[in-house]
């Protein structure tokens, strides 16, 4: 009985860092990332990395990112990062694979859909891997946390979407029509009788019924999950489920139709417009930094702008890249780089860029 409450509160932590790695603009930050640098190792026949420490780039994730910032971006005067438990850290490793061991998605495996460690954290996650007895497979907390990220994430696009005027209740309703199965009587229903009770206030109806019919599809969609973890508990401790939780509970068309409204809403032309901006940013950011990367000039000490390019990245992240041993200068240069620009937000990403090309001063 005295790790009672333990559960609850990993996840807690889990759900509050499985996603610091992500990078600017979110999945099309990591697009933009992952096609700078299979554009650049296309082009670029004498660097001196192997194909192990390419694809680390070329296959850039967000969630490989977390695990770096957790256990070694941020120093504090040792090399342990925040100095998380192994069971915090192993939350974040969704895909417990090498970035070429990893990546093979679609696969039967579900810990090589992607990846789960750079090169310079292998040594790492051995670590936590061994201690957890793991075997490297998914810790069970993972399950766990992705189905909250689906359910949490999933949803919480919807009411920005009526808010925005992207969509209306009338579109919702016909879009979860379309793509429900299992649950369509009693998802469609509480739709239509949310629009009834609320009809007579039409300032903010559309608002309250989207946030209940978000709760009520939410409800489902939990207690469909603990009933699936329940189901499929030995597989899950073991780390041999080879689906999410969510992807084979009978909530998986309640998830599926909100996944087609996210790309309704992602549609709306303005968000459009920030994310090539976004990328407009980032990639030219990469550009700048990479090419004075190839430079010995690309140093703390110097009057040159290769120097000034290096001290304008973070101080932490430069002191991390100073004191971190690895064998390969190429590759710890590269990931100084990402390791700052992955970390910014939206608008100082495009502001910076801005600042650098003398755009905006």
């Amino acid at each position: 009985m005295e790790d009672k409450g333990s559960l609850s509160s990993l996840l807690r932590v889990a759900g509050l860092v499985h996603d610091l790695g992500n990078p600017p603009f979110g999945h099309f930050g990591e697009e933009a990332i992952k096609q700078f640098f299979q554009d650049y190792f296309s082009e670029n026949k004498t660097t001196s990395l192997n194909d192990l420490e390419k694809s680390d780039f070329k296959y850039f994730d967000g969630n490989v990112q977390t695990l770096r910032i957790l256990s070694k971006l941020y120093y504090f005067g040792d090399e342990f990062g925040y100095n998380l438990t192994f069971s915090s850290l192993a939350s974040v490793v969704k895909y417990p694979s090498n970035s070429m061991d990893g990546n093979k998605n679609p696969s039967t495996e579900i810990a090589k859909k992607k990846f789960g460690y750079f090169v310079t954290e292998t040594e790492i996650y051995k670590r936590i891997s061994d201690y957890l007895k793991l075997n490297n497979k998914r810790s069970p907390i993972v399950y766990l946390m992705e189905a909250a990220d689906d359910i949490a994430y999933s949803a919480a696009d919807i009411e920005d979407g009526v808010k925005l005027g992207i969509v209306t209740i009338d579109e919702i309703r016909e879009i979860f029509k379309e793509n429900l199965d299992k649950n369509k009587d009693i998802v469609l229903k509480k739709i239509d009788d949310l629009k009834v009770e609320f009809s007579k206030d039409k300032q903010i109806c559309q608002s309250i019924i989207i946030q209940k019919f978000r709760i009520e599809t939410q409800r489902v969609m939990i207690q469909e999950v603990i009933n699936t973890f329940e189901q499929n508990y030995d597989a899950v401790m073991t780390g041999n489920l080879q689906k999410e939780l969510i992807d084979i509970s009978d909530a998986k068309d309640i998830r599926k139709s909100y996944k087609k409204l996210q790309s309704f809403v992602f549609n709306e032309k303005f968000i459009l417009k920030k994310e090539i901006a976004g990328w407009e940013a980032i990639t030219g950011l990469l550009k700048i930094f990479v090419t004075a990367s190839n430079s010995e000039n690309f140093k703390k000490d110097g009057n040159n702008y290769q120097a000034r390019l290096y001290n304008i990245i973070a101080a932490a992240h430069r002191k991390v890249y100073e004191v971190e041993q690895y064998h390969n200068p190429e590759y710890k240069k590269l990931q100084l780089i990402v390791d700052f620009i992955s970390g910014m937000t939206d608008s100082y990403a495009i502001h910076l860029f801005q600042e650098l090309k003398g755009i905006k001063l």
